[in-house]
């Protein structure tokens, strides 16, 4: 099966293909979590968010 998606038209194209990346690793490997995020959110903001959700993934034995 073949799922298109667009993206906004200000991301660049290496933005693009890391979340084609992303979401054929995680359909692969798991179940995906995806949240939606203001557009000012910081690197730093998302990766302390992640590493959370990661930590607790991990502590609960939900991670795959």
């Amino acid at each position: 099966m073949k799922i298109e998606l667009e993206t906004p038209d200000d991301w660049t194209p290496g933005q693009t293909l890391a979340m084609r990346a992303m979401l054929q690793h995680v359909l692969r490997t798991g179940l995906p979590i995806i949240a939606a995020v203001r557009p000012d959110a910081t690197p730093d903001q998302l990766e302390d968010v992640y590493g959370r959700l990661e930590a607790l993934l991990r502590e609960t034995g939900l991670a795959a």
